[in-house]
Parts: structure tokens; C-alpha cells; sequence
């Protein structure tokens, strides 16, 4: 199957659009509800993170595809534009959350915070 890919604008209300996106995801691939309920949260995390950094974000972009060893899910922030956020959200902090909930967990950041979230649920959970 070809990997889902939806981009929205980078703001609070358009979360629960992501969320519903990976709960269909979760549909498609037959996952269990508490499965599903642990990946809703995870996005909600990343998204979280994502907006609170030193940088505005214009758009966020969830992918999903399946692979041998799981599904893979990414979200990313797009069109960053320089902005002092008071106190950025603190990546590894998020990164041990979200480890809570998914197989595996990586964050791409560089010097102006956190631009990336890509996350593993197991093969066949």
C-alpha cells in the first residue's frame, strides 16, 4: 500500500484532523483500540513539540506506510520561519513520553529545535 501523507496548517485546531488521519490509518491496518488510543496520543505529543520550538512552523505533515517491521509514522514541520518562543518545548522530555507509547521513537532537530518526529508501531500488533 502507498504511504497516507496529509499536510495541515501548523495550529492547535487542526490536531484532531492528524489524530482522526492515524485513527483511520489504525482502521486500515486492522489495529487494536488501545493500539489506535496509544498513537493518537503520540501525535498529540509530537504535535506539541512541534509548534513550541524557536521557530514557527507553518504546516505539519503526517506520514504513515507500513513496512516490514511495522507501521511507520512521521511528522514533520514545515516553511520554518525564526521566532523566539519564552520556553521551547523540551524534546527529550516528549521523546520519553512518546517512547511510552510506540516500538521505537527518533527526533530530528538542528539549531533551531525540533523539526521532526518519526515514530514505529510492531509488525502484526
Amino acid at each position: 500500500m502507498k504511504p497516507m501523507v496529509l499536510t495541515v496548517p501548523a495550529k492547535a485546531e487542526w490536531n484532531m484532523v492528524l489524530r482522526m488521519a492515524a485513527a483511520g490509518v489504525g482502521a486500515v491496518y486492522d489495529l487494536p483500540v488501545d493500539v489506535v488510543e496509544d498513537l493518537n496520543t503520540a501525535i498529540e505529543e509530537s504535535c506539541e513539540l512541534l509548534v513550541h520550538q524557536d521557530y514557527a512552523a507553518e504546516t505539519l505533515t503526517l506520514q504513515c506506510e507500513e513496512k516490514p517491521d511495522g507501521l511507520h509514522v512521521s511528522l514533520t514541520a514545515q516553511e520554518r520561519k525564526s521566532q523566539k518562543e519564552d520556553e521551547p518545548a523540551d524534546a527529550d522530555i516528549a521523546r520519553l513520553i512518546i517512547q511510552t507509547l510506540v516500538k521505537d521513537v527518533c527526533i530530528d532537530r538542528d539549531e533551531n529545535g525540533v523539526h521532526g518526529v518519526h515514530m514505529t508501531l510492531p509488525a502484526g500488533v
